[in-house]
């Protein structure tokens, strides 16, 4: 019980940092540095343990490494049935974003492609029922403007993965191949 209230009280932390933020740009790399730390932490929790050292970092998951990447961690969480297809596109289509924000001189949401990635992330997640209870929980208007969308939808992945991560659980291996393994 206390760890859900810690959790709950640094996702509150988060939200409210999200929902200050008032441009597009910065509010996309804010949304998906939390999404990544989300999907690394989902990883963490179901993959057997890490061999390195406890203070070293991760052989997988960290630094230089084959699941260091927001890309390699939305697929892969993906491949272990971690995240459904829907919410997998919803990724991928952040993650272009988030590329375009972070690469691209110009991020203009009303000028392709940011305008095209965005009414995919849109189709993807606006029908969803957890959509629907985020935009009543953080925003009193049944109208969103554009910024607060961008908001809701960010918010909204963030609360899936939040709760998914909160449901996984540390794989014990395939138990077949580890006995054939010890021989």
């Amino acid at each position: 019980m206390v760890q859900n209230l810690k959790t709950s009280e640094l996702f509150d932390a988060f939200a409210d940092d999200l929902l200050a933020e008032r441009n597009p740009r910065p509010l996309v790399i804010i949304g998906a540095s939390k999404v990544d730390d989300l999907l690394f932490e989902m990883l963490r929790v179901f993959l057997l343990p890490k061999i390195a050292k406890e203070k070293d970092q991760d052989e997988l998951l960290e630094g230089d490494t084959p699941l260091a990447t927001f890309s390699a961690r939305i697929k892969m969480c993906r491949r272990l049935g971690l995240i459904d297809k829907t919410l997998y596109l919803a990724l991928e289509r952040l993650r272009a974003l988030r590329n375009l924000s972070a690469h691209s001189v110009s991020f203009d949401d009303a000028k392709s492609p940011v305008r095209e990635h965005l009414a995919e992330l849109r189709k993807q997640i606006a029908s969803r029922s957890s959509y629907r209870l985020t935009k009543d929980r953080y925003f009193d208007s049944t109208s969103l403007q554009a910024i607060e969308e961008w908001q809701c939808l960010l918010l909204t992945l963030c609360v899936l993965l939040e709760a998914i991560r909160g449901k996984v659980g540390p794989t014990s291996g395939d138990k077949n191949a580890l006995s054939i393994a010890a021989k």
